[in-house]
């Protein structure tokens, strides 16, 4: 982290920030950085908030992409 931007983010480009893998009977969560890390930035805070309040549609299958989705 350089002053709030990342350094070396185009390593990371295009590649997954959050996994879900399966493990046993649940699920864990892998994410690419460490989002509640005391340097990391205020809009990190949202990928662990979203898998809090999600958790129990891990399970869910994905949605259909639909004509209206496509760009």
């Amino acid at each position: 982290m350089i002053s709030g931007l990342l350094d070396g983010g185009d390593e990371m480009a295009e590649r997954a920030a959050v996994v879900d893998a399966r493990y046993g009977k649940g699920h864990v969560l892998l994410f690419a950085s460490n989002p509640i890390w005391r340097g990391e930035t205020i809009g990190s805070y949202p990928l662990v908030l979203n898998a809090i309040v999600n958790f129990d549609r891990l399970d869910m299958p994905p949605a259909k992409a639909t004509a209206k989705d496509s760009p």
